[in-house]
């Protein structure tokens, strides 16, 4: 158990690094939304990947500066450290295909849903227009996996941060149930200026902004749960610095087949396609949380004699 003492320096270095994080990040973010630049990918002409790219890495330098400041040094490994260690003893190596796999999983099951929902819009003939080579698409899922683990240094830099300094002291401050949801809606605060900017939603949405703050704020509770898991279980970053790489490639070949001139209604809306796609990912999400809970309870359970 914590004592008070504990919990004051830690909570004390926790709002440090969320201040020097959101400082960092919010002054590169507001640069991008004074310049009057859209972040929305299919508009940015290229602002949107820098934005985003340098944004991933400020959680990073927010705890070389908050270690800084604190005096907790930069070990890499064991307890209180930076968790950049690999360890895949133990069967450990499990969290890591769990890290490479899942996103493709929860990315098909979610496109597989909006056909479901919306039937018409699956359309073959468009998929032979829009991928001339068949094996593409159908090899998609492969590259998007080896692409994210290739470059998972960028979601490294967000992890770091994250998982590897925020949440070992949430979990300290709050328990597991209830530091996986501040967490996330943390992290989701911290998407603001660029959901703002039109990143992940665009503009043309029912309820703007607010309604993408909220989506956003709840994807990241969502990943957050399965991230953190990763980082708990392997006392590592890295299994959520590659799963969060393999996620921002969107690994599914279903996407393919979805035309979009055939979604009609609210699916139209990019906040309600967005919360159906990610619907899978939040059923997996609640699971994994339900089963840790259970087992952190039965840890703590006295074993009778």
């Amino acid at each position: 158990m914590t004592d008070n003492k504990e919990r004051k320096i830690i909570l004390r270095n926790l709002l440090i690094y969320l201040a020097v994080t959101f400082g960092i990040s919010w002054a590169l973010f507001f640069a991008f939304v004074v310049s009057g630049k859209s972040l929305d990918f299919a508009e940015s002409e290229g602002a949107a990947d820098i934005a985003t790219t340098l944004g991933m890495l400020c959680p990073a330098i927010g705890v070389i500066i908050t270690r800084f400041i604190t005096k907790e040094g930069y070990t890499l490994t064991g307890e209180g450290s930076m968790m950049l260690g690999i360890d895949l003893k133990n069967r450990k190596y499990i969290f890591y295909i769990i890290a490479i796999l899942l996103p493709w999983i929860y990315s098909e099951a979610g496109n597989l849903l909006k056909i479901i929902i919306q039937p018409a819009c699956f359309d073959r003939e468009f998929f032979r227009l829009a991928v001339p080579d068949a094996r593409t698409a159908y090899i998609y899922p492969l590259m998007g996996i080896v692409s994210g683990v290739f470059f998972s240094i960028g979601g490294l830099g967000e992890e770091t941060g994250w998982r590897g300094y925020m949440m070992p002291r949430m979990i300290k401050l709050f328990g597991t149930a209830k530091a996986v949801i501040i967490g996330g809606i943390i992290w989701g605060i911290w998407h603001w200026p660029l959901t703002y900017a039109g990143h992940n939603f665009g503009t043309d949405y029912k309820g703007y902004p607010f309604a993408g703050f909220a989506a956003m704020a709840l994807m990241c509770v969502i990943d957050g749960i399965l991230l953190t898991f990763l980082t708990v279980k392997t006392g590592s970053v890295w299994p959520a610095a590659i799963m969060h790489a393999v996620n921002n490639t969107m690994p599914s070949a279903l996407q393919f087949f979805i035309n979009p001139e055939k979604v009609t209604g609210i699916m139209t809306d990019s906040v309600v396609s967005f919360l159906v796609h990610f619907t899978p990912a939040a059923v997996i999400a609640i699971a994994v949380l339900a089963v840790w809970l259970k087992s952190e309870r039965k840890a703590k359970t006295p074993k009778k004699i």
